[in-house]
């Protein structure tokens, strides 16, 4: 096979990889002819087999590092609060885990990972029988699609946690449904350690009078817990093995502010999110004053109480208007932010930061200054 062959084969069949690893590979070929110019005739050397083992070797170094540079996790697009593939992706996630067909629909995990805190999700469904776009509509017609809100771990459930969401993406050109999800396990006090058998109910829908626990007692413990369906389940092995534990901190350093105080009682820093906790305290004569100036709450046309004045209404101002600062005031997270809160809580969530600043603070921000006497100390 001629030089020429040769690299005609390595380039239809190589994906690109980046420059800096082509100019070290180029570095390194270049060296090597340097020294053996050199060497002198009492040393026999072999340059043409060590050249060819060495082109082998970064030839297979060439399609790992293609390989991997060619990873693209697709939980992150368009998914709040990403903005694009964080840092620490590679070592949390997982692809291709289970794939089953069920009515003519194919079901295929198509990523997920575990960070501590969070699972992520991504699943598909595609019609296998009609060149058409895959549909909830047409899902439910096939009776196939999520059909309980449990989370079943190494076979024991879970409710489905506070403060998950998620999206629905349907694709005209691959004909796929695809469910992106973020299920917050922390919130169920659910930690997930090393290989864990993962059974989602997204198979073939179930009556669900079939599992009612008045008409159905066998099908749960003794703790009231449903038992593992044999039926309407797609299953598949995650290992959430972390290389990089949380990084946990608790400031708990409360500022007073209008009626208020506020403190950060935890923020949690995984590869993939930052997570921060801020406990609120209402005082009482707050939230009578408010109650004196607007009511109990509010009224249905009939004059019932619907919802109650609880001090929410006084905090919300200042936690819909936080961002995440450094110690200078300057924002250093674009995408993410509040993800709820009530009277006696607030919780923000944000993506990674590669580096993060010495000091976090959440702030008030108007235009692009940071309100630091207002602030909350985060890290």
């Amino acid at each position: 096979m001629t030089d020429i062959r040769l690299k005609q084969l390595l380039a239809a069949e190589m994906p690109p990889v980046p420059e800096s690893f082509h100019l070290a590979v180029t570095g390194t070929l270049n060296r090597i002819v340097a020294e053996e110019s050199q060497t002198t005739e009492k040393v026999r050397r072999l340059p043409p087999m060590r050249r060819v083992l060495l082109v082998a070797a970064l030839i297979v170094l060439a399609l790992a590092t293609a390989a991997v540079a060619a990873v693209h996790w697709q939980i992150f697009d368009g998914l709040w609060p990403f903005a694009g593939i964080p840092g620490g992706a590679d070592t949390v996630m997982r692809g291709h885990l289970a794939q089953t067909a069920v009515n003519n629909v194919e079901i295929t995990v198509e990523e997920a990972g575990y960070d501590g805190r969070s699972l992520l999700l991504v699943y598909s469904y595609r019609l296998l029988d009609a060149d058409t776009l895959t549909t909830p509509e047409l899902l439910h017609e096939r009776g196939v699609g999520w059909w309980i809100d449990h989370i079943w771990f190494n076979g024991k459930a879970m409710d489905m946690p506070a403060n998950s969401y998620g999206s629905t993406h349907m694709d005209p050109q691959t004909g796929k449904l695809t469910e992106k999800w973020v299920y917050r396990l922390d919130n169920e006090h659910v930690q997930l350690s090393g290989p864990t058998e993962i059974a989602l109910p997204i198979g073939q829908r179930q009556p669900l009078e079939d599992y009612s626990r008045l008409h159905h007692p066998e099908r749960y413990d003794e703790n009231g817990t449903l038992l593992l369906p044999e039926a309407g389940m797609v299953s598949f092995t995650l290992d959430t093995t972390r290389h990089r534990q949380l990084e946990i901190t608790a400031p708990n350093q409360p500022i007073h502010l209008d009626g208020f105080t506020a403190a950060v009682s935890e923020a949690a820093f995984s590869p993939l999110m930052t997570y921060i906790t801020l406990r609120l305290e209402v005082s009482p004569e707050a939230v009578g004053a408010y109650r004196e100036a607007n009511g109990e709450g509010f009224f249905d046309e009939q004059g019932n109480l619907i919802y109650a004045y609880d001090g929410s209404e006084l905090v919300a101002p200042w936690v819909l208007g936080l961002e995440l600062v450094d110690g200078t005031g300057k924002v250093v997270a674009d995408q993410g932010g509040n993800n709820g809160y009530g009277a006696n809580w607030a919780e923000f969530i944000y993506p990674a930061t590669e580096v993060l600043p010495r000091e976090l603070w959440l702030a008030p921000v108007a235009g692009e200054q940071a309100d630091m006497s207002r602030a909350v100390r985060v890290r």
